[in-house]
């Protein structure tokens, strides 16, 4: 029996200035044979769910990409959201680079420590903390396995290759051309690749223009661009490339 096709909802594509309205960094991942998962969450990572009418209630699992806070700020409203709204009892897993239990804890503490402190969540945080190395085929508990790749923007970053039934999906976070991207891109159906600027940055991000003069290089069959801004986005319209789409908030595409 075929697999039943991925879900892939890009519910916030922009960068940590949320440029031109664009939200903050947030995948939803429904496998359909097992229960969706998010890639990061953005400060505004519950607006972007709660607008393209997915329900938080729903998620297994985030995997965090790295600690910067355009990446993980929305996760003390996620915990919020699951004690008031969803009344949620099961547990909620918790996949991230080492350091993430601690910083997440943190965060959610600043926001609401009458909510932490206390204990007052009614379901259990399950964290695996993961080192920022190449790892193959690493079992999530959800049904399916990925691999991790390091990437070069900040000590935390890294690249998750999910192996789901029938299809991969490759997610970069934020990230600057590197060996690793183009390792993290091979046998993807579907990369969802950062591009914050049109120009090579002296930053650590891709530019259009490196994604034009790597593309050859990059073995996806289908790339995405996040993490941009809408001059990004009329630049690819203006010369297309194959296979090469500029994502919009609440873009939803199946696999």
């Amino acid at each position: 029996m075929r697999s039943p096709r991925t879900k892939v909802v890009l519910v916030g594509t922009g960068n940590a200035f949320n440029t031109d309205g664009r939200g903050s960094q947030c995948v939803w991942v429904d496998p359909g044979s097992s229960p969706p998962f998010l890639v990061d969450a953005g400060p505004t990572a519950l607006q972007g769910l709660e607008r393209a009418k997915l329900a938080p209630g729903r998620l297994e699992a985030t995997f965090f990409t790295h600690l910067h806070g355009d990446h993980i700020g929305g996760w003390p409203f996620l915990l919020l959201h699951g004690a008031f709204v969803e009344r949620r009892s099961r547990p909620l897993r918790v996949f991230g680079p080492r350091g993430t239990r601690k910083r997440l804890e943190g965060l959610a503490n600043a926001c609401y420590e009458e909510l932490v402190s206390r204990q007052k969540l009614a379901f259990e945080l399950q964290h695996t903390e993961l080192p920022v190395r190449k790892s193959l085929g690493v079992e999530s508990g959800l049904g399916f396995t990925f691999d991790t790749i390091p990437l070069e923007h900040h000590p935390t970053s890294m690249g998750y290759r999910f192996q789901l039934p029938g299809r991969t999906i490759g997610v970069t976070g934020d990230t600057r051309w590197c060996p690793g991207l183009e390792d993290l891109s091979r046998g993807c159906d579907l990369l969802i690749l950062e591009c914050t600027c049109k120009k090579k940055p002296d930053y650590a991000h891709v530019s259009l223009e490196e994604v034009r003069n790597g593309l050859s290089r990059l073995g996806a069959r289908r790339i995405v661009l996040v993490h941009l801004s809408n001059d990004v986005a009329r630049a690819l319209a203006k010369r297309p490339m194959s296979r090469v789409i500029a994502a919009e908030d609440g873009m939803m595409l199946r696999v």
